[in-house]
């Protein structure tokens, strides 16, 4: 398959639909518990669980995971919502429906939105034991996030997320990272928390994007790219896609220090570099077991090893900000910081990435002449 400007629309248009949809409505109305952030929380609970089951022996196809990532961050965007799932297996039971409909029905909408040949390769079929892990991580990620707050429907939701988990109580690992003493378990709460971390936040946004949303929009350009680039090299967009979601994590520790500053201050990106790396010893591989540490080791963009992945991550990093200032932009703002950050220089894109890129500068060259007579 060749990727396209259309598959990255279309993908670009899910993370925003996702990065305004907002999870828990039941017991909040907090717009960091968006659906752009839990997909992110999904997928690092999914990799930690199957590479504790690689450990121990099983075979897993780790090219599975970002098209089973994709596939139901469509379905959230155009199919669930926030609808509860238990609401809709009683739904489905009163109108004698089958999951194969919500499955169909999300293929239809990918189609529409991009090609059949995309909607089938983020497609779930013939996909078994990795969807379990998947499916299982999410649960583990609800589990996590509902634990953040203080609500007295809290009691109710947990049991019913942990009733939730025991049909995945086969798979190794599920019991033991949900225990709130596991490392693991802690590693996620701590991670979790980079939705509290807002980017942009002395601009004038419209639309809370969080460190923790971010993971997502980067890991799926990245993945994107190298599938263009490469021709289809699912190992290697497989890699991407994972250090694209773990890009960040550090900041959970260290914040985030923007750019600019960065920049402007001589040594001062090569400290902070310095300081992230300190604080993932100390946060993570310190307290995980070796083979994890291993395992996160071998998709961080700090490690030597993957030097030569490192512009192509940026690149990716930098069209999901170009992404977040489109979403800005769309939503109304009149802070011209957005236009001018979008119509910045994204060295390394691939040629469909560039598309993306174009569409996102055309916006912002029009957004500019608007919001002219606000400069002062």
């Amino acid at each position: 398959m060749k990727v396209t400007f259309t598959h990255f629309r279309a993908e670009n248009e899910v993370i925003a639909r996702l990065n305004k949809l907002r999870r828990w409505t039941e017991i909040t109305s907090d717009s960091r518990y968006d659906e752009l952030s839990k997909q992110a929380l999904n997928c690092i609970a999914a990799f930690l669980l199957a590479k504790h089951l690689e450990y121990l022996g099983q075979d897993i196809s780790y090219e599975k995971f970002p098209k089973i990532a994709m596939g139901r961050a469509f379905a959230k965007a155009f199919v669930y919502y926030d609808t509860p799932e238990h609401a809709i297996n009683e739904i489905c039971k009163l109108g004698s429906i089958g999951k194969k409909a919500f499955d169909e029905v999300a293929s239809q909408i990918i189609t529409e939105k991009s090609d059949a040949e995309f909607a089938k390769l983020i497609s779930e079929k013939g996909i078994g034991t990795e969807v379990e892990i998947y499916k299982a991580a999410t649960k583990i990620a609800s589990l996590v996030e509902v634990l953040e707050f203080e609500h007295k429907s809290v009691e109710r939701i947990v049991e019913e997320i942990e009733e939730g988990l025991k049909p995945f109580y086969y798979i190794p690992g599920v019991q033991e990272f949900t225990d709130r003493r596991n490392e693991v378990f802690k590693l996620l709460q701590q991670i979790s928390r980079l939705r509290n971390q807002v980017r942009w936040a002395t601009n004038y946004y419209g639309i809370e994007c969080s460190v923790l949303g971010h993971l997502f929009d980067t890991a799926v350009f990245a993945y994107l790219m190298a599938y263009d680039e490469t021709g289809g090299d699912e190992t290697f967009a497989t890699k991407m896609f994972f250090m694209g979601i773990w890009h960040d994590v550090a900041e959970a520790w260290t914040k985030d220090i923007p750019s600019p500053i960065k920049n402007r201050i001589d040594g001062y990106r090569k400290a902070t570099e310095k300081f992230e790396l300190i604080k993932l010893n100390e946060r993570v591989y310190s307290v995980l077991p070796d083979y994890l540490t291993k395992a996160i080791k071998e998709v961080m963009l700090e490690e030597e090893v993957n030097t030569k992945c490192k512009d192509k991550v940026k690149a990716a990093d930098y069209l999901s900000a170009a992404s977040e200032c489109w979403r800005q932009i769309i939503s109304g703002t009149h802070d011209s910081y957005f236009s001018k950050a979008i119509l910045g220089e994204i060295k390394h894109l691939s040629p469909a990435g560039e598309e993306l890129h174009e569409a996102f500068k055309k916006v912002a060259r029009h957004h500019l002449q608007e919001v002219e007579a606000y400069l002062i």
